[in-house]
């Protein structure tokens, strides 16, 4: 083959090959039914869940016009809404389990149900992990796995299970998994050109690191979001640079980072954020000294988080307020609080370590031989409680 022969090879290009009409078709048909059944249950399917009571959701299987794809679609949103109410959208998702599972054969293609039994797996696994049953969302997770393996057009569904997944191992401490699926997660969401969901795993990336106790590279990593101009992302960089900036022993700019965070999270809607940042606020003013702001911060996020029964949240508030109150030498208020807290995470049968060493609190203030750092003390192992529940107390001298 000479010079010239050569240079008129044509190599193979996909973009070259022509579609089957009939496959563009049947594509087509499907995407309109979808989108069709998405619209027409939008609303039906909230009026009939109000109608409804919770506990006879899962009665609803049973009604042949709720065994669609809009009707799982509406399912998937009011999962969603962990923040609203996470027993609830618990409840949502076993109702979408079994409205995917009770699918009719042929009623869609079949990558189209698959895709549909994972996502609700998937939704099911987060509603789980908000909830702290970690064990239970990894096992959620790969039965959402089982439906997405084997379809190379879910490759965005198994990534967002796996961005899912890379959360749970994070409060399991199981640190370098959950850093490994994030890269992969963000490699995928890339080239699906995902840019929210790209930014969602920096956000996690950051907070991995802060869960390790890495809080410098941590905030190298938030920093990065500052400059990208998403509204949520920013919000959510601001509140994990306001923790970093408190265990830097920078109350100043951790304040800041709280505030900001305080004032994007209303602009966005997201009350128990709002009260997240209204706590961290609460933590810095404290470290600053400014005990009476501190206090007003902080009785708000506690009567909020009681009021979504976040009881954990709701304690952790409270001993910061006891210990603002034992800076002020207001011994009483701060021993009757500590009380009540005793009595919450009891009477919410929450991890028996956390109320020991919060017995242990209550009897030192009632022994008068308290201090605010054993306050500081019992508040900080309640909160590695959460990464590491099986961890003694190991009292200060």
């Amino acid at each position: 083959m000479n010079r010239d022969e050569t240079s008129k090879v044509v190599p193979f290009d996909r973009r070259r090959r022509y579609p089957d009409p009939a496959r563009v078709a049947a594509f087509g048909a499907t995407a309109r039914q979808l989108m069709q059944e998405k619209a027409d249950s939008a609303d039906a399917v909230l009026r009939v869940l109000r109608e409804t009571p919770r506990d006879r959701w899962a009665t609803l299987v049973d009604r042949p016009e709720f065994l669609t794809s809009g009707t799982l679609d509406s399912l998937a949103k009011l999962a969603a809404e962990l923040e609203r109410d996470p027993q609830e959208s618990l409840a949502a998702t076993a109702l979408a389990i079994a409205i995917a599972e009770a699918l009719p054969d042929g009623a869609y293609p079949i990558v189209v149900i698959e895709q549909h039994r994972g996502q609700a797996w998937k939704d099911r696994a987060r509603a789980l992990c908000y909830l702290a049953r970690y064990e239970e969302a990894l096992a959620a997770l790969d039965r959402a796995d089982a439906f997405f393996e084997g379809h190379g057009t879910l490759a965005h569904d198994r990534a967002i299970a796996d961005f899912v997944r890379s959360i749970v191992l994070s409060h399991l401490r199981r640190f370098d998994e959950a850093q490994e699926l994030l890269e992969s997660c963000r490699s995928v969401f890339n080239d699906h050109g995902d840019v929210p969901l790209y930014r969602k795993c920096t956000v996690a990336a950051g907070n991995l690191l802060v869960r390790r106790g890495d809080y410098r590279a941590a905030r190298e990593v938030l920093r990065e979001l500052l400059r990208d101009g998403d509204a949520e992302a920013t919000a959510r960089a601001r509140f994990a640079l306001g923790w970093c900036a408190i265990h830097l022993g920078v109350p100043e700019e951790a304040l800041e980072h709280f505030n900001d965070a305080v004032r994007r999270q209303k602009q966005l809607a997201s009350q128990l954020e709002v009260v997240r940042a209204t706590y961290g606020a609460g933590c810095a003013l404290v470290r600053l000294g400014r005990l009476d702001d501190a206090i007003e911060h902080l009785t708000y996020a506690r009567s909020h988080f009681l009021e979504h029964a976040f009881i954990e949240e709701a304690g952790l508030s409270g001993l910061e307020i006891v210990e603002a109150c034992m800076l002020r030498d207001e011994f009483e208020p701060a021993r009757t609080l500590a009380a009540t807290i005793v009595q919450e995470f009891t009477d919410a049968a929450l991890n028996r370590r956390a109320v020991a060493a919060l017995a242990y609190l209550n009897d030192a203030i009632a022994a008068s031989s308290a201090t605010p750092e054993i306050v500081r003390h019992v508040h900080a192992y309640i909160t590695e409680l959460r990464f590491d529940p099986t961890r003694e107390f190991v009292l200060v001298n």
